[in-house]
């Protein structure tokens, strides 16, 4: 293992990383892990507090519960392909945690495994491996995939099985898509058909009369060559 300051980067041809290795350094900012390792145990990282950036391995045949619990500043992560489960508290309290990929080998992931990830914007997950993931996670699975296609074809499976959660929760998926000002995540509603004009109508006329400007531009940006003609030909402002 090689150490320097805030960054440690562990040696290659180690196959093994053991329990609580790496657990409470509060300091370390930076850690590499090699592809040699295919072994990481319970609670490795845990209460690293200033952990920003990890390389995880491309492959492991086993990975620990409770890996990153408490590590606030981690912000992205690529799970790699072998991992099976996401175990209880994987994540737990990684509140500047933004983004992660998750690997088409996941099966499971305990409903603790994203708790207190207040800042997560995007899971990258199969649409297949949706139904995976604990209830929160799954809306955000979904609009990171939306905004990922919004100008795209995707694949029609995996179109269809995304398609099946937003069809049944419309309203949820169109308040987070504007609350989260993703006109990416409306215009894909929009252009598939998963948004009807009278629920887009009532957003604008709501958002235009409470006076919420940076609301209806979005919307109206998203709704630009959609179609979705009679939305658009009143102003919402009168």
């Amino acid at each position: 293992m090689a150490f320097s300051g805030k960054e440690i980067r562990i040696e290659d041809g180690g196959k093994q990383i053991k329990d609580l290795a790496y657990a409470g350094l509060d300091d370390l900012e930076r850690l590499y892990i090699p592809d040699s390792v295919r072994e990481i145990g319970n609670y490795a990282f845990m209460n690293c507090y200033a952990l920003r950036e990890i390389r995880m391995p491309e492959r492991v045949d086993r990975i620990g519960v409770g890996l990153f619990q408490n590590c606030w500043q981690l912000r992205s992560v690529r799970m790699p392909e072998g991992t099976e489960t996401l175990g209880t508290d994987m994540f737990e309290n990684c509140h500047a945690l933004a983004e992660i990929w998750l690997p088409l080998s996941l099966k499971e992931a305990a409903r603790t495994s994203l708790s207190g990830c207040r800042s997560l914007k995007a899971i990258h997950i199969s649409p297949k491996q949706i139904d995976i993931l604990p209830p929160s996670a799954r809306y955000t699975a979904v609009l990171t995939f939306m905004e990922e296609n919004a100008a795209a074809t995707p694949p029609a499976e995996d179109a269809a099985l995304i398609e099946r959660y937003i069809r049944e929760r419309q309203k949820s998926f169109l308040d987070l898509a504007i609350n989260r000002k993703s006109t990416e995540a409306v215009r894909y509603m929009v252009s598939r058909g998963l948004a009807d004009e009278e629920a887009l109508r009532e957003y604008l006329n709501k958002s235009a009369a409470s006076g919420r400007v940076e609301i209806t531009a979005l919307l109206l940006d998203s709704l630009k060559d959609t179609g979705v003609s009679d939305v658009l030909s009143e102003d919402p402002f009168q």
